[in-house]
């Protein structure tokens, strides 16, 4: 089995995101696009690899092409460098804060993450 980069990239932003809209979003595809794509890799492993259910998660043969997914994109990106591209793909965390932290001690955080090539935080105040 060897599957097709955009399929792990659809299973990874399911698992990454917790939903196919999210993941769809997230790819700049429809909704439908990415079930086609789990369908068609669940086909080809012959099992299950997304449960269905509130949030997404992987299954453990899931989490195998996870993990496959993220090491693919490290190597592309790798290989990326390695050409002189100036374009990398940028990693985003999402984060999740209370509004107290935010307007206190978080703010710290924000400013050292800022420094970071590459990387942007996806802030979600959660109280």
């Amino acid at each position: 089995m060897q599957p097709h980069p955009d399929q792990l990239a659809a299973l990874a932003a399911i698992v990454e995101h917790g939903t196919f809209e999210a993941a769809a979003r997230r790819l700049h595809v429809t909704t439908s696009a990415i079930s086609q794509r789990i369908r068609a890799l669940e086909s080809a492993a012959g099992q299950v690899l997304v449960r269905r259910s509130t949030p997404c998660t992987a299954t453990p043969a899931g989490e195998t092409l996870v993990r496959l997914a993220r090491q693919s994109a490290l190597l592309y990106d790798e290989a990326r460098d390695a050409l002189g591209a100036e374009t990398r793909s940028r990693v985003d965390l999402p984060v999740a804060v209370n509004a107290d932290s935010l307007a206190t001690w978080f703010s710290g955080v924000i400013g050292e993450v800022a420094g970071w090539k590459g990387v942007s935080l996806r802030l979600h105040v959660e109280d």
